[in-house]
């Protein structure tokens, strides 16, 4: 509606024209609380539609700069690879008291905000929101700074069967629980002595296989059962992650129906438990001492790494700056500072290894051919592409940077 006024204004202005300037002030104010109240609309939607909310089992968490971090130990195996082949017994060393894995573990709900939600009361119960709404649930450590959890799998062997019901011979405890939903946290605190694990971790052992024995703490994320008959190969799997006592042993108790309710076991040639297991072990750490050039006058530094970190970005993380102006680049091209950014390019990130080598991964081909041309071969590698924590080991590594200033 469009409102007309007087051209000149009257020094006491009537009561019509007043009334029609407050209804035109009355409309613009309604638009503007309108078109705000329609962005807020707008800005909500989108917010719960584009992320993700991370529930645990008493609170909301938030993920921390840390926790972002990626660490190649806690990768899928070829992206492991990097770091070599990891002995079982390597990792041993890095297993965690009983007095530190009961109370070590902790879950994350991890669920989508769905757009029917929004009509609903803001009161729902998580029991509600978990039947409809979760995508995944995983065991998380507590202390994320100095423990990850490990994932690895047992093959259990089942021995022919008779009419002798067949089970695990494995002792559980439950952790955290206590839940309508089934969901809770539950270790492992002990096996049946002559049970089917027991006889397999012992017959690993005397066999001298350097496998994984299972141990207080471990929490079984997986199961799966696995038959054989003649050319046939039936697999039954099983998610028991984050399961509480009862839901656990129900679900393993269900997936063994299979062979203690079935009147064909005679065709049945080998049988086998595949358990994935994750376990709580604590963080391994390179102490890694970098050396200035002697004119710079400065001291030397520590710093702390774990296996799998790129030991340029490390350096770079922990202000330790790699600017050689005597680098050049591999392909003769000039960049001005001779930096290429971690493309393994020049040679601004070399650095001498004094001590701990064997901490560091092996260097692939375009890394030795670009340094086969400085002096000292042996002892230089360009930290870009150099991996600490070779095997998961860790120790003592000692370096210096920018070497050609030395």
């Amino acid at each position: 509606m469009l409102f007309l006024t007087y051209a000149t204004e009257p020094s006491q202005p009537s009561l019509y024209k007043r009334g029609l300037n407050i209804y035109t002030m009355v409309r613009r104010r309604r638009r503007i609380t309108f078109a705000i109240y329609t962005v807020l609309q707008i800005i909500i939607i989108f917010a719960l539609n584009l992320n993700d909310v991370v529930r645990s089992f008493s609170t909301i968490t938030t993920t921390t700069p840390h926790q972002q971090s990626t660490r190649l130990y806690e990768q899928p195996a070829n992206i492991r690879n990097l770091l070599g082949p990891i002995s079982p017994s390597t990792l041993q060393q890095y297993n965690l008291p009983p007095s530190e894995l009961t109370d070590g573990w902790s879950a994350q709900i991890i669920t989508k905000q769905a757009s029917k939600l929004m009509s609903k009361s803001s009161e729902i119960g998580n029991q509600e929101i978990l039947g409809k709404q979760t995508i995944d649930v995983q065991l998380v450590p507590k202390n994320d700074i100095e423990h990850y959890v490990d994932t690895f799998k047992v093959n259990i062997n089942i021995p022919n069967l008779d009419d002798t019901p067949v089970g695990l011979g494995i002792e559980l405890l439950e952790v955290q629980g206590g839940r309508d939903d089934g969901l809770g946290i539950t270790i492992i605190t002990g096996l049946v002595n002559g049970g089917n694990i027991d006889l397999s971790m012992k017959q690993s052992k005397q066999v001298g296989e350097d496998v994984e024995q299972l141990m207080y703490g471990d929490s079984i994320s997986k199961a799966e059962l696995v038959i054989k008959r003649q050319s046939i190969e039936d697999v039954t799997s099983i998610q028991t992650e984050c399961l509480g006592y009862d839901s656990t042993v129900e679900a393993l108790v269900d997936m063994l129906s299979t062979l203690n309710s079935n009147s064909n076991n005679r065709d049945i040639q080998e049988s086998s438990v595949i358990l994935t297991i994750k376990r709580l072990r604590r963080r391994p750490i390179i102490k890694c001492q970098v050396q200035y050039p002697p004119w710079e006058d400065k001291s030397t530094e520590i710093i702390n790494l774990q296996p799998g970190e790129n030991l340029r970005l490390a350096m770079l993380q922990r202000n330790i700056a790699l600017n050689d102006p005597l680098a050049q680049r591999y392909d003769g091209k000039s960049t001005g500072s001779g930096n290429c950014g971690g493309s393994a390019m020049c040679r601004t990130c070399a650095v001498s290894v004094i001590r701990g080598k064997e901490l560091l991964s092996e260097p692939k081909v375009n890394e030795k051919k670009i340094i086969q041309e400085t002096k000292n071969v042996s002892r230089m590698r360009l930290s870009c592409k150099t991996f600490v924590g070779r095997g998961m080991k860790e120790g003592e590594l000692v370096i210096q940077i920018n070497p050609r200033q030395w």
